[in-house]
């Protein structure tokens, strides 16, 4: 973490307000996956691209997120079994600030992410009449009756391109609990490069310099195939294996 933060000291600081340009709330996401030990090496060579979000003289941000499903995981399947307009759903908190919003977080048949969001005073246990209303609004209606399925908790990076309307974020030292369940992924870096439309992007030059593709599990999706046992993974399986075979331990 030394040279993780030595590493973040050679970039230009924004600040929150600064960043509301870039809130990016339909767009297209890139999505890698890195061993933690080569961000600082990949970020110093992105230093003079992108200035580094802080908040309060902090550049690492802890996250926790609740997400809901129905008991058999519907909203999951949707996405394991590769629906095009499909949606999450999800409460989160910036554990900093206090902040919290109720999220509807959708991907459409032209694989853009269009996220609906609510301000809530925190993350509740059940969806109350407002936020059924709020999802009844927002999504198809074809499923109902949301339960608790998932809390994750992270720790984010969040970088602004200096030129372009593109966020890249981080997430690190990831979380997972369910059932009294938890589980922890180690040496993972979650990396999201969100941009408004496809155009270059530093980060992702350099992922294609490294021959490293965007092979990714979203977090909601890898955290229920570390944790439900017997959960349909088929189709996930050539990423789960990718992942191992670059020593990460999903089980």
């Amino acid at each position: 973490m030394n040279d993780l933060s030595t590493t973040l000291s050679s970039f230009s600081p924004i600040s929150l307000e600064e960043m509301d340009r870039v809130k990016l709330l339909d767009r297209i996401d890139t999505k890698f996956i890195v061993n933690e030990d080569e961000l600082p090496e990949f970020l110093a060579a992105v230093n003079t691209k992108y200035s580094l979000l802080i908040i309060s003289g902090e550049s690492v941000h802890p996250y926790e997120t609740l997400y809901f499903d129905t008991p058999d995981y519907n909203l999951y399947r949707m996405h394991h079994n590769g629906r095009r307009n499909r949606f999450k759903l999800r409460c989160r908190k910036y554990v900093n600030s206090g902040i919290a919003y109720f999220e509807i977080k959708s991907k459409t048949n032209t694989r853009r992410t269009i996220k609906k969001r609510m301000r809530i005073d925190t993350i509740p246990e059940t969806l109350n009449e407002q936020l059924n209303q709020y999802i009844s609004q927002h999504t198809p209606g074809n499923y109902r009756d949301f339960v608790p399925s998932l809390r994750v908790f992270f720790d984010r990076l969040t970088f602004v391109n200096k030129l372009a309307n593109e966020r890249l974020t981080i997430d690190l030292n990831l979380r997972y609990e369910t059932n009294g369940v938890e589980k922890k992924i180690e040496k993972i870096a979650i990396v999201e490069v969100k941009q408004e439309k496809h155009s270059t992007s530093p980060f992702r030059q350099l992922m294609k310099k490294q021959r490293l593709q965007n092979n990714y599990l979203s977090k909601y999706c890898l955290g229920l195939i570390c944790l439900i046992k017997g959960i349909k993974m088929n189709r996930f399986q050539q990423k789960i294996n990718a992942l191992t075979k670059l020593g990460y331990d999903i089980h």
